[in-house]
C-alpha cells in the first residue's frame, strides 16, 4: 500500500503529495559521495478531481542514454514515449507533472541552468495543466518548485512534512 511521505503546500493552499515509492527511489540517488553523479527523471501522477491537489505516485529513473556527471543530468528524448504510454494505459489519468533531479548539497536550490531548463520545458513541453513541478533532491533535504506558464520564475513550495 502506498502512503504519502512528503507534502508540499502550494500558493493556493492545495497540496502536492509525494508517495513513498517515488520518494524512496529519489532518496536512493542522493549524491552523498564525492564521485556520485547527478540523477533525475520525470514526475508522473494524478490531479485530484474537484481539487487542486496533486499526487506524485511514479517517477522515471536515469536510463542508459541519459548523460550524467557530478553537476549535470541530461535525460534522453526516449522518456517522452513513457509519458505517452502512461497517459494511454491509464485512460488519461496519469499525467506528466514535471521533473526531478539531484544536487550534491544539503539543502538544494536551482542553479541558473536549472532555471533556464525549467523555463524551456514549460514553454515547449506538452502537458495537460498550466504548470509543472520541479523537485531537487539534496543530500539531506528535498525541495520542490511550482512553475506556471504565466510566471517569470518558479515558486518554492513549503514542505509541510517529510520523514
Amino acid at each position: 500500500m502506498r502512503t504519502t511521505v512528503a507534502t508540499f503546500v502550494r500558493r493556493d493552499g492545495s497540496k502536492i503529495k509525494l508517495d513513498s515509492d517515488p520518494y524512496a527511489i529519489m532518496k536512493g540517488y542522493r549524491q552523498i559521495r564525492l564521485n556520485d553523479k547527478e540523477a533525475g527523471g520525470i514526475l508522473l501522477g494524478r490531479m485530484i478531481e474537484n481539487s487542486n491537489d496533486v499526487i506524485i505516485d511514479e517517477i522515471t529513473v536515469p536510463g542508459l542514454l541519459d548523460k550524467r556527471n557530478r553537476f549535470s543530468f541530461i535525460r534522453s528524448k526516449f522518456v517522452q514515449s513513457i509519458i505517452f504510454k502512461k497517459w494511454r494505459t491509464s485512460k488519461h489519468t496519469k499525467n506528466y507533472l514535471g521533473e526531478w533531479h539531484t544536487h550534491p548539497e544539503s539543502q538544494p536550490s536551482p542553479s541558473g541552468t536549472d532555471l533556464k531548463d525549467w523555463a524551456n520545458i514549460l514553454r515547449k513541453g506538452r502537458f495537460e495543466q498550466n504548470y509543472l513541478i520541479f523537485i531537487i533532491v539534496g543530500q539531506v533535504m528535498i525541495s520542490a518548485w511550482e512553475f506556471h506558464k504565466d510566471d517569470s520564475e518558479p515558486y518554492l513550495l513549503h514542505l509541510q512534512d517529510q520523514p
